[in-house]
């Protein structure tokens, strides 16, 4: 039995009216949409005060390093609050999220380990993320029944919406509403605005059980390639995923929208068209990784995978559409999470380890097939044993082979 963390996203339907028929507080875009906009204008005003005073120091002959934490941030809050009164309209917590994603970004550029960028102004034109937060304080966000008996998400100070999920994630969410049921917790919720739908992203911390699984587990290396998605070291291929429907879709649409006046009615028509294939794309690419990793984790006691930089396969032009559509990243994420919350052992080897020169069974290195030049060999003879190799699978039988190095066993 352990805690776990994890996310459970519903598709709501704000309307554009403040009050339903019953006399019923209720969720309007107009609302989320402000809400939207007081969490990226404190973001933004906080960050103008803090560069301001940065070049006030530099001015002056002082050190530039600001030390931005929660109590100088409250203090900008509250006098923002002071001069600019529609910033009441939001929810408090998320007014105070609005600084502590600032506070992040600062800690995470001033962290030596990781290469952040200085943070930047979130403007509405720039900005790829439309979205607000709100905590869960004293059970102000729940699942209610309206008056007339239907399921609605109540959201503090912004009232109720309708939502659609499974029946498996209304459970949860009604265990996380009752205060007596200890087995579910909803920390906070995010509300969010992606192409053109609305959805609540509700954070839970629930007591979960692993399955107990019968019969052996097998303890597997997986290799992250191009051409395919995978390959485990016990020979099964995950193929990539068939996307290419959906890509002509939108660029379809996308050249549809440029033909036509911005802000027009076909502009909007082909936009909506648009939004609706990019959801289409990442909820098939979303499902196929879920149902991947999920059959992978549920069989294995042991996973290694190697750490790739794939950040530099992207910047190949022969290999960045591939990684792009596919997301082998978000898979391998995806698998670590799974392993944590199921108990399984996960291991990750470092990036720069030849999986795919040495020899599975020699363990002799060939060098020949060192270098973007030689991704075309696929297969290969080692030249000291003469054993005859598929590049994916001998490469995934060497992740393995070091990831049970790495924690001090032998293979089986």
């Amino acid at each position: 039995m352990k805690i776990v963390r994890k996310n459970i996203e519903v598709k709501i339907y704000p309307t554009k009216r403040d009050i339903n028929d019953n006399a019923e507080k209720i969720v309007s875009i107009n609302k989320i949409e402000s809400n939207i906009g007081i969490s990226r204008f404190i973001y933004d005003e906080e960050l103008e005060f803090i560069n301001q005073f940065k070049n006030l120091l530099i001015q002056n002959g002082y050190n530039d390093k600001v030390k931005v934490n929660n109590g100088s941030c409250n203090v900008i809050l509250k006098m923002l609050r002071q001069e600019y009164p529609f910033l009441e309209k939001a929810e408090s917590s998320s007014r105070q999220q609005a600084q502590r994603d600032l506070i992040k970004a600062f800690d995470r550029y001033y962290d030596s380990s990781l290469k952040s960028a200085y943070p930047v102004l979130k403007t509405k034109k720039k900005t790829k993320k439309f979205s607000f937060r709100i905590i869960n304080n004293n059970n102000n966000v729940r699942i209610t029944q309206d008056k007339n008996g239907y399921d609605k998400i109540k959201l503090a100070k912004l009232g109720i919406v309708k939502f659609k999920t499974s029946k498996e994630y209304c459970e949860l969410l009604w265990k996380g509403t009752d205060p007596n049921d200890e087995s579910v917790k909803i920390k906070h919720v995010t509300v969010k605005r992606v192409h053109g739908t609305y959805h609540a992203v509700f954070n839970i911390e629930q007591i979960y059980l692993p399955e107990k699984i019968y019969g052996p587990q097998m303890q597997v290396g997986i290799d992250i390639g191009c051409g395919k998605l995978a390959v485990l070291s016990n020979g099964q291929e995950i193929p990539n995923l068939d996307l290419k429907q959906e890509t002509e879709n939108i660029i379809r649409y996308q050249k549809t929208m440029s033909h036509h006046k911005k802000e027009s009615i076909r502009h909007r028509k082909a936009q909506r068209l648009l939004n609706k294939s990019w959801q289409k794309f990442l909820n098939k690419r979303k499902d196929y990784c879920n149902k991947i990793t999920a059959d992978i984790v549920k069989n294995s006691s042991f996973i290694v995978v190697q750490n790739e930089n794939i950040k530099s396969w992207i910047k190949n032009k022969h290999l960045s559409h591939s990684i792009q559509l596919n997301a082998p990243r978000k898979l391998l994420e995806k698998i670590e999470q799974k392993c944590q919350q199921e108990n399984v052992k996960f291991v990750k080897i470092p990036k720069f380890y030849p999986s795919t020169q040495i020899c599975s069974n020699c363990q002799k290195r060939n060098k020949k097939l060192k270098g973007l030049k030689n991704l075309g060999i696929r297969d290969w003879d080692c030249p000291h044993c003469h054993t005859h190799h598929d590049r994916d699978c001998n490469a995934a039988i060497n992740i393995l082979n070091k990831g049970l190095e790495i924690v001090g066993t032998t293979v089986q």
